[in-house]
């Protein structure tokens, strides 16, 4: 579980991560932006933007081994890339650990050492 905690903190903190001036990486505001918390850090969020970039994610209390409760996430992300193509990523991680899949990714996806 320390483990799921301390990747999930280490995503977290490359998506917030800010960019080089020289990276090539856009930065465009969005266009729609939804989100939802409630009381027990439950969550769902949305946003779309200029680009067509869609990110969706939630957060939901599921019960435990211990008894107790573990917040499970899910969500996906879709952008056009530079070739044309459409990118379609989901994901999903709780108590039986963190899987991603997407059609471009290789499979299984490789974990890395740093995650096992």
């Amino acid at each position: 579980m320390k483990t799921f905690v301390v990747l999930s903190c280490l995503v977290a903190l490359a998506w917030c991560a800010p960019a080089p001036a020289d990276s090539g990486v856009r930065e465009l505001p969005a266009l729609r932006h939804e989100e939802v918390h409630d009381e027990f850090g439950q969550y769902a969020l949305r946003y779309i933007t200029a680009e067509n970039t869609v990110v969706s994610e939630r957060g939901r209390l599921v019960p435990s081994s211990n008894g107790g409760y573990v917040l499970e996430i899910e969500g996906r992300y879709q952008f056009v890339g530079d070739d044309g193509k459409m990118y379609v990523t989901a994901y999903k991680g709780g108590p039986g650990g963190f899987h991603v899949d997407g059609q471009h990714l290789p499979q299984p996806v490789p974990v890395p050492p740093v995650a096992l």
